[in-house]
């Protein structure tokens, strides 16, 4: 069926707004992602929830959380901007983990056929690197469409948002965390509804339980205990909501206050064109707070847009020596060095040690690009083979493709190599 306006999904804890996830693209923040599967483990610990879940985060103003497939889940900036606590974002981690425990992907089996059809994640626009390191070359793609999402979550059933919604509270209870901020976000969330035109009646058309279900829901379930509140938790929490609102130039500062209220402004200095106020706040909460090196990534991050890419370089190189696996800043660390300035042992070093780049970022052509150069000059006669298939392709789920790799799979004896072509198989 064609509907000719546009259905809002409401949903609980996960609450769906699709106005421009059209045109979203992907955020690769490592910090975010650290913090967010923090929260997740805690409700995957709580749960006995074995499975990995892999999340990805775009930049959408309206808040949005879903999962697919492979116990994928995205969330958007939005949901970040506008959650109050970091409460209230772990009661939408909770819903989402809730349709996965309970298997509500499984059921819906015809819908998850026609969505990995559509490819998401390799289809969403990237911007590669750290929040604010906005590089226009790394674009690529969008997500899926509109329509198709929308029909996609037309296959939930109003008994399995409940079910979802009942086990975010549950989780909830027995992490012993209070409900206020959730109410507190449904509210914006319902006004938010109204503004569009999404009132009462119009929210019974959907398949998610309408905002006045949901509050006295919560009112419910809620059990009166001393609640363990995390002051830390909530601090990294509004570090991270302070980068998004300054990276997003949102002039409304909400609840920040203090030192988050001064990131914010060092950021938003920075976009402005004031640099040196954007320095001067950034350096002040960097002596506050020398254990947070992600305040370090941030200031490369404003080095680098305003042109100083070897000193931001310096930045990167602390926070990867306390994450490793921070793939974002190996990227730009990859892309800006100057492979002519290395000897020859330092080049198949630099190959060697940069090649999980390509497993990150299979369709990344401006890696691929630089490893064909470097595999030409270290005359790397597999390698080469390996990256003109993959820079010829135009799509990786090609039989003829994948054939390719097979056949060089069984020529070769480089370990490394084999394995690469085995996580390209997978694609």
């Amino acid at each position: 069926m064609v509907l000719k306006n546009k259905l809002f999904l409401i949903v609980f804890f996960c609450y769906l707004i699709f106005a421009n996830i059209s045109i979203s693209s992907q955020i690769f923040d490592y910090e975010t992602e650290v913090f967010v599967n923090k929260l997740l483990n805690q409700i995957k610990e709580v749960n006995k929830f074995k499975k990995d879940i892999k999340i990805s985060v775009i930049k959408d103003d309206d808040p949005n959380a879903f999962v697919f497939t492979e116990n994928r889940m995205i969330i958007s900036s939005g949901l970040i901007e506008q959650a109050p606590d970091y409460v209230s974002l772990l009661a939408v981690l909770a819903h989402e983990v809730g349709h996965l425990h309970y298997f509500h992907l499984e059921k819906r089996e015809n819908s998850l056929e026609q969505l990995s059809k559509l490819n998401l994640l390799t289809n969403i626009a990237a911007i590669t690197g750290g929040i604010l390191a906005n590089d226009p070359q790394i674009l690529a793609g969008s997500i899926a469409g509109q329509a198709n999402i929308n029909n996609f979550y037309l296959s939930f059933s109003r008994e399995q948002e409940r079910e979802a919604d009942l086990f975010s509270i549950g989780t909830l209870q027995k992490l012993k965390l209070p409900t206020n901020s959730v109410i507190e976000l449904l509210k914006i969330l319902e006004q938010n509804a109204l503004s569009k035109g999404y009132d009462e009646e119009y929210q019974k058309f959907s398949t998610h339980p309408i905002f006045r279900e949901r509050y006295q829901m919560i009112d419910n379930n809620t059990l009166n205990e001393k609640f363990k509140y995390n002051e830390n938790i909530q601090n990294e929490f509004n570090f991270i909501k302070a980068k998004f609102l300054g990276f997003n130039d949102k002039s409304s500062l909400g609840a920040l206050k203090n030192d988050h209220k001064i990131y914010f402004e060092s950021i938003n200095n920075s976009n402005l064109g004031n640099l040196q106020s954007s320095l001067e706040k950034i350096n002040f909460l960097i002596k506050k707070y020398p254990e947070y090196v992600f305040l370090l990534e941030t200031k490369g991050d404003i080095l680098r847009s305003h042109g100083f890419i070897s000193e931001s370089l310096e930045f990167y190189k602390i926070v990867l020596r306390k994450y490793p696996n921070n793939h974002y800043i190996k990227y730009r660390l990859f892309l800006d060095t100057n492979i002519t300035k290395l000897n020859k042992n330092k080049k198949n070093n630099f190959f060697e040690n940069n090649l999980d780049l390509l497993i990150q970022f299979p369709t990344n052509k401006y890696i691929i690009n630089k490893f064909i150069k470097l595999a030409i000059i270290l005359d790397k006669e597999f390698w080469i083979d390996f990256f003109n298939i993959i820079h010829q392709s135009n799509e990786f789920k090609k039989q003829e493709f994948k054939e390719k790799l097979f056949a060089l799979s069984e020529k070769t004896n480089d370990k490394k190599l084999k394995k690469i072509i085995y996580e390209y198989l997978k694609i």
